[in-house]
Formats: structure tokens, sequence, C-alpha cells
């Protein structure tokens, strides 16, 4: 009785077992299947196409913990981006998550601002760090993670400079002057609509989009800046109660800047349920891109960055599978307007 060389074992398929099924040695096989099939020493074309089509035959599962220890790559990227229901974040991680598989690289969403402690204890080949200038001792913390093992941070900040990891500038500062100038030509009064972050140190008016509006507002000579600010709970259903009962009540806004894209989709919602016009009896301007596949009407006027989610997704990569030691590098994001439906300048005027 012949006995087939790929017919699964029992008990648990180990690297051994695929080695021997494809008739390669197992630093061969370890090669192959640790993501490092570009080495010499992952053999030719045809011995990598054996330990693939043993591995799947086997069923074999590398173990990643193991292949952290042993190869300083986690297989994975970490996103921190502390909520789970923001487009933006939905749309990023798609994107991530497309690109990464390319690579044999798993995406993981950390829904909480937790990143160090997380981080600290976990093997990741990138990690994109986005609440930094939010939290406390967030660039300190930053280098500490790069002076650990984790070589892949790539920093969302304002605030730093590169040093061992990359750096994304992307600051609204100067799009959320421009859309406060853009409204107010055509209403007496903007007002924006924010998330209350009193649980984050200084709270909603400490937050550099906040800082921005109020600098706007007193450079038309409106205020008090902080009564023209309509803080609602974090999250797209409370954004949503709370906007349906602002439009109702005797407060009722002409004019809107919302602090991110999804507060600006909810907004838009309870408003055409309302029957209020958009954007002829209210105007709206989401401060961040505002992805397709979550507009439930017209598209949404915002300011944003170019092709975003692809360009920090090649970031990403680029510091997932080049673990070299290398200097890290400064990646500047330009806002834009990009008009839709909620604006009555659809030229971008």
């Amino acid at each position: 009785m012949t006995s087939d060389p790929l017919a699964a074992p029992r008990g648990t398929v180990t690297l051994a077992d695929v080695a021997r099924a494809a008739g390669v040695s197992l630093a061969t096989a370890s090669f192959v299947l640790s993501g490092r099939a570009g080495s010499r020493s992952a053999g030719s074309a045809a011995t990598k196409e054996k330990v693939r089509a043993a591995a799947a035959e086997l069923g074999y599962v590398p173990n990643r913990h193991a292949q952290a220890m042993r190869t300083g790559r986690g297989g994975g990227i970490v996103l921190t981006l502390g909520a789970l229901d923001d487009p933006w974040g939905v749309q990023l991680t798609t994107q991530v998550r497309e690109d990464a598989l390319v690579h044999d690289l798993s995406t993981l969403v950390l829904a909480d601002e937790r990143w160090f402690q997380y981080l600290m204890g976990a093997s990741a080949d990138a990690a994109l760090l986005t609440s930094i200038d939010f939290v406390e001792d967030g660039p300190d913390l930053t280098r500490r993670l790069a002076a650990s093992t984790h070589s892949g941070l790539v920093a969302f900040s304002a605030q730093m400079e590169p040093e061992s990891f990359d750096v994304v500038s992307s600051t609204p500062t100067r799009a959320i002057a421009h859309a406060y100038r853009r409204l107010r030509a055509r209403h007496e009064q903007v007002r924006l609509l924010a998330p209350d972050f009193s649980h984050r140190p200084g709270g909603t008016f400490a937050h550099p989009r906040a800082e921005a509006f109020l600098d706007a507002a007193r450079e038309h000579g409106d205020g008090p800046g902080a009564a023209l600010v309509h803080l609602v709970p974090e999250g797209s259903h409370e954004t949503y109660v709370a906007a349906a009962a602002w439009l109702a009540g005797p407060d009722r806004p002409e004019a809107v800047i919302c602090f991110t894209g999804y507060q600006a989709v909810a907004l838009q919602i309870a408003a055409e349920r309302a029957g209020i016009a958009i954007p002829e009896d209210l105007e709206i301007i989401s401060i961040g891109d505002v992805p397709a596949a979550t507009e439930y009407f017209g598209p949404l006027s915002y300011y944003g960055v170019d092709d975003v989610f692809a360009r920090l997704s090649r970031i990403l990569i680029d510091r997932a599978t080049d673990r070299r030691d290398r200097p890290g590098e400064l990646h500047t994001f330009d806002w834009e307007f990009f008009p839709g439906t909620t604006t009555r300048d659809p030229d971008g005027a």
C-alpha cells in the first residue's frame, strides 16, 4: 500500500510535516511560509510552489507567536482607530486589509486609545497611531514604543517629527478656516458640530479642530465662540439622535461645519428626515473625508486629502514589509475642498 505523502497527519500539522511532504529542508519551508519567499534561501519558483501546495493540502496554519519570536515579524498591521463606527476608519481598514493580504499580513483594529499598553506587549509588523496628539504624553509614549521592538510605527501627528518612525502630518487647521469663510459669506452664523470629549484632557475645546474653529470665528468678529459649538455624544447613532433634536429646536442652524465625516453623515440624515432642504435651508461641510459607501443621499461637501486611504495604506505596507533599520520619513498630506450637494457652491468657488 502506497502512502500519500500529502495526506494530512494526525494531530497538529507542523512545519516539519510540510517540509517532508514537499521534499525540502525545514529551513527552505520556513523561508517560503514566513513571508521571506523573496530570499534566495527560499529556492526556485517551483520549490516555493511545492511548499505552498503542501501547506495548503495539509492545512498548515503558522504559529504567529513563534514566527514573531523567530523572525521579528508579527504577521499583521495594527490600526489604532479608537472607534468602530467612523466611516473614515472603516474605509481605511478596508483599504489596508485588501493591500495587506497580498503580503500575507492580517489587519487588526484597536477600538480604544490604549495603544501604548497593547503594543508594548504585542508583535506587529506595522502600527498606525492616530491619537498621539490627543492623549496625555502621546509623543513620549510613541518614542518609548519606537525604542522597543517596534520599527514599523507610523505616527499620525501634527506635533511630531520623524525619528526612527514615520510621521504623517495632516492638519485641517487651514481647511477649517477656509470652510468657515466659505459658509460665513452666505450666513450670519456658522456653527460647529463636535463630539463631547470631556473624558480627554482639556475636553473638546482643547482639540486642534475646535481651536481652529474658534480662531476663525474670532477673526470674523463672531462670538462668543463657545456658543457657536454644539456638543453631542460620540458615535454615529448618538450624533444622529442629538442632531435631530437640534434641528427640531429653536436654535436650528443654517450652516454647520462638522468635526468628522460620520457626524456630517448623521446630520445630513437627520435633516433629510426632518424635511429640511439641503443646501437651501442648511449647508453642511465635513472636516475629513467622507467615503461614498457611507453616504445615503447626495454626496457631502468636505475638506479632505486626495486618495488618503491608498496613500496611508502604502506607507503602512512599506513599513511592514521593509524591516531594515532606517530613518523615519515625513509624509505631508495637504487638504483640499471636495464640493458635494450639501453646499451651494458646487463648483468649489
